[in-house]
């Protein structure tokens, strides 16, 4: 019985000393907080200058805002005003390329037909020109000097002793010159020489016979004859050099009257009319000739033109109807070789 009080007091003792150790924690932990507190405290009270640093850091950023602000208004007012000058600007050229646009519209189709009346008169031109011309002929090759004092004597004297058929003639000749262009260099060929006569028969026969004997020579140079072409004319027939190049090479004979040319096949002659024509039939039957440049047609400001009206379809109607006219010419002379062999 004497045991058992003296337990109880010792129970009772007990949670006191667990008290004691479980509050001695909180005491070490508390302990160096208050240390860290002091610590910050005395470091504040050590550098003051630390937060009126900070605000006058805030403020200049605040100060710096405001300005921008500022400053981005203007930029925006006048980015306002530049758009609204574009936009009044633009709308001006617009008018003005509207205005020309419709001045264009209405000069193109008479400008179109002045063209084509351009090219009408000139090619009336080219006619009278040669016209004036027929009585006229050219002898090239001529060394320059061998004419002497007078060309007119040098070239009646020259004639009658190279074409035996004009030694019983009078030929008439009315003028004979040389080109007007200037004197040529010594390495550079001749110039050639202009005779006119007084009767074109005349010219024929001297021409025909110059043309059978093919061979004239006069010194070291050869010599050989042809008509008094306009400067039309000439562009027209240089066309043709390609072709006759290549006809040469070949061994072909052909001939090129005025602004055509024939071509002895060996399945007969046949003529064309261009030499685009002519380069596409050498084509076809193989021989390597270079496409040659057209002198003749519309110019491109005038193709340009029809383009821009929208007259493609007119020119594509002419291209058939001159597809139509080849074949139509290719049968007459298909037929007229057939009637030849026949007769």
């Amino acid at each position: 019985m004497g045991e058992e009080p003296q337990k109880t007091e010792e129970k009772r003792k007990m949670p006191k000393a667990q008290e004691k150790n479980n509050s001695s924690p909180n005491a070490n932990n508390t302990g160096p907080t208050q240390a860290n507190t002091r610590s910050a405290a005395a470091a504040s009270q050590k550098n003051p200058s630390t937060d009126s640093d900070s605000r006058e850091i805030i403020r200049v950023i605040n100060a710096l805002k405001t300005d921008m602000q500022g400053h981005n208004d203007c930029l925006k007012q006048e980015l306002t005003q530049l758009r609204q000058e574009i936009n009044g600007k633009l709308n001006s050229l617009t008018t003005a390329v509207q205005s020309l646009s419709d001045h264009v519209d209405e000069a193109e189709s008479p400008l179109c037909t002045y063209l084509k009346q351009q090219r009408s008169l000139q090619q009336k031109l080219t006619d009278l020109e040669s016209w004036s011309r027929r009585n006229n002929m050219r002898i090239f090759g001529v060394a320059e000097g061998e004419e002497g004092d007078s060309v007119l004597k040098f070239v009646e004297k020259f004639i009658k002793s190279e074409l035996p058929a004009s030694q019983n003639m009078e030929l008439k000749i009315q003028r004979a010159h040389q080109t007007l262009a200037p004197r040529s260099r010594p390495d550079a060929p001749p110039r050639p020489i202009v005779v006119n006569f007084l009767e074109f028969t005349t010219k024929e026969l001297i021409l025909r016979e110059a043309w059978k004997k093919k061979k004239i020579q006069v010194g070291e140079r050869f010599v050989y004859f042809d008509h008094d072409y306009a400067s039309e004319i000439v562009k027209k027939r240089k066309e043709y050099n390609t072709v006759k190049k290549a006809l040469k090479e070949k061994g072909i004979c052909f001939q090129t009257p005025h602004t055509s040319m024939q071509i002895h096949w060996a399945t007969g002659v046949r003529t064309y009319n261009t030499a685009q024509e002519a380069q596409r039939e050498l084509r076809k039957r193989g021989f390597p000739v270079e496409e040659p440049e057209p002198t003749e047609g519309e110019s491109p400001a005038e193709t340009r033109l029809l383009e821009l009206m929208g007259w493609q379809q007119a020119a594509g109607c002419r291209e058939k109807g001159s597809a139509a006219a080849r074949r139509v010419r290719e049968k007459l002379c298909e037929f007229q070789r057939g009637h030849t062999k026949d007769s």
